[in-house]
């Protein structure tokens, strides 16, 4: 019967243990020179490990892309209108969660970070200048 018992406590306590996601890549391309991303929206977990990859498939010089991850989708026009002036078109904004650099036409670019421990939908954008507006998609924590 204690072994019974303890058997139980342990499954129990097992069950309350969360585990911790398998650390995830997701690859992100515009589409072609347009000043779009062909991923718009990606699901991860609450503080899994996410490794971004901006491959800029572009082949037009002037199209350089990045990723830039926001709390707060109601500071994509702040951001990106800071972005314009900004070191590598990255201003310093609490609003960002993660960015990867700049990618050049042809480049890839990436970054390492942990997605937001509170479910969400986290607005990522382009913020080389003039981008923006249209370059958007979402990450879903769940």
């Amino acid at each position: 019967m204690k072994k019974l018992a303890l058997m139980a406590l342990l499954c129990v306590t097992l069950a309350g243990c969360s585990a911790v996601p398998d650390p995830i890549t997701v690859v992100i391309q515009p589409v072609g020179n347009e000043m779009k991303y062909a991923t718009t929206e990606f699901e991860v977990e609450a503080g899994q490990e996410v490794t971004i990859i901006m491959d800029n498939v572009a082949t037009e010089k002037m199209m350089q892309h990045n990723i830039v991850f926001l709390n707060d989708a109601s500071k994509v026009t702040e951001v990106g209108m800071a972005a314009i002036t900004a070191t590598g078109y990255l201003p310093d904004n609490p609003a960002i969660i993660a960015a990867t650099p700049i990618a050049g036409a042809g480049q890839k670019t990436q970054i390492t970070f942990t997605a937001p421990k509170k479910a969400g939908t986290y607005v990522y954008i382009c913020t080389f200048p003039g981008h923006f507006s249209i370059m958007r998609g979402e990450m879903i924590v769940k």
